[in-house]
């Protein structure tokens, strides 16, 4: 087709339903139009020659940040959307063996809160053609609502497509008393159709008054939530608001993600078994993550892959029947190395040393020295403990876990450097 572009990979903020604290480690500054869908191609063959496959997981998106209005002004209706999304989870689904099943499933805000009851049908109808899936259904569907509050018949759909969570987020205005009985009435309907997770986004601004007095505490306790992001100001932690979540019975698992005892994340943590991906938490081991989209980011073993983010080009390379991936990156093996510590101090609070020297061959403390230095400070401030055999770590905000995953953040701290050589 010799589509005119520039060589250059733009880099724009992660979709939402890439996790924004080290959700991708290189991040997106690394991405290079170097690699494109020959590449995607070559590791998803690889991905399916492996004696025990990664685990698939999906996310679908309509928009890319600045593709929305973009999106939106050219066509108000859902249609030719879902005609694109359609076309590359057709050529997606073809490139992955038969006997891999769809196990996890995003969908985002926009389609589950915008599109026609038909249209959803239709796109589900495509996914489950796509893609293999089991006879009891995906494992792990989520609907990602956002702070739309949705009448009963669609979150009746959603349960009948087969989503088993759904993700609010309390809307952040200043009519709190009403946001608040309509989100309930919601959470409420969507216990009643028997969804497994009820998962709520709660930003800190503008609740703290009323966690004061009391109207969150008592809220949260007849809605009770699974699973509670708390959205906090990074250098203004909402110290009574965490309170209250702990007198509820909540415990932050990792980067202010809030759930309760029996939550099978806490079991799976507990064991041992709980795991990250661009995702985020998930109990499935190393899952290649696809994404559909504008914008939409795969990863699939040791690479990212990233869709064109322009809507028209998106488009005019569907038509053509090629894959959008249009720039990523092949991780290195040190890449691999830190991405991996990375995940253990995200998801399992613990930098299991003597694992690390086993597998690569390393002594840890030679050769992360300087890493070495800047988390013995970090044990001073009792954030961590280094204990012979691993470093136990002690926060759970998401604030401090990023400080934790930054010292290991080679490529970020080789970009400051550059950049610092370069001021005249």
């Amino acid at each position: 087709m010799g589509l005119s572009r520039d060589s250059t990979c733009f880099v724009i903020p992660a979709p939402g339903a890439i996790e924004k604290s080290y959700g991708l480690y290189p991040g997106l500054t690394s991405f290079s139009s170097d690699y494109n869908v020959g590449d995607y191609r070559d590791w998803v063959e690889q991905s399916n020659g492996d004696p025990l496959p990664a685990p698939l997981a999906l996310y679908i998106q309509e928009f890319s940040g600045a593709a929305e209005s973009q999106l939106r002004a050219a066509d108000d209706s859902a249609s030719p959307r879902l005609a694109m999304l359609s076309r590359e989870l057709d050529i997606q689904g073809a490139l992955f063996d038969a006997d891999r099943p769809l196990q996890q499933l995003v969908l985002s805000g926009s389609i589950v809160t915008q599109w026609t009851d038909d249209q959803l049908n239709q796109l589900m109808a495509v996914v489950k053609g796509s893609f293999p899936i089991h006879k009891s259904g995906i494992t792990n569907g989520c609907a990602c609502i956002g702070t739309v509050i949705p009448d009963v018949g669609r979150l009746h759909l959603l349960h009948m497509l087969g989503f088993h969570s759904v993700r609010f987020s309390l809307a952040n205005r200043t009519d709190l008393d009403r946001v608040l009985d309509e989100l309930g009435q919601s959470l409420r309907l969507a216990r009643q159709f028997g969804f497994r997770q009820i998962m709520l986004d709660l930003p800190c601004s503008g609740i703290r008054a009323d966690t004061a007095s009391g109207k969150m505490q008592t809220w949260l306790a007849e809605v009770r939530p699974d699973r509670i992001r708390h959205i906090g100001e990074p250098d203004n932690p909402d110290c009574s608001f965490v309170q209250t979540l702990s007198e509820l019975g909540y415990q932050n698992i990792g980067l202010d993600w809030y759930t309760l005892a029996n939550d099978p994340f806490v079991q799976a943590q507990a064991a041992g078994l709980l795991h990250w991906s661009p995702l985020g938490f998930t109990d499935l081991p190393s899952p290649d993550v696809i994404g559909v989209g504008p914008g939409a980011i795969s990863s699939i073993g040791e690479f990212y892959g990233r869709n064109e983010s322009d809507w028209k080009l998106y488009q005019l390379l569907l038509n053509d029947e090629q894959l959008p991936i249009t720039c990523g990156i092949e991780l290195e093996a040190d890449d691999i190395l830190r991405r991996e510590i990375i995940s253990m101090i995200l998801a399992a609070s613990c930098i299991r040393i003597v694992a690390i020297e086993d597998k690569w061959g390393i002594r840890f403390s030679q050769f992360f020295a300087s890493e070495a230095e800047q988390l013995r400070v970090f044990e001073q401030q009792d954030w961590l403990d280094w204990q012979q055999d691993c470093i136990r770590i002690h926060v759970r905000g998401d604030r401090e876990l990023t400080e934790l995953c930054r010292i290991f953040d080679r490529r970020a701290r080789a970009q400051i450097s550059l950049s610092t050589l370069s001021c005249p």
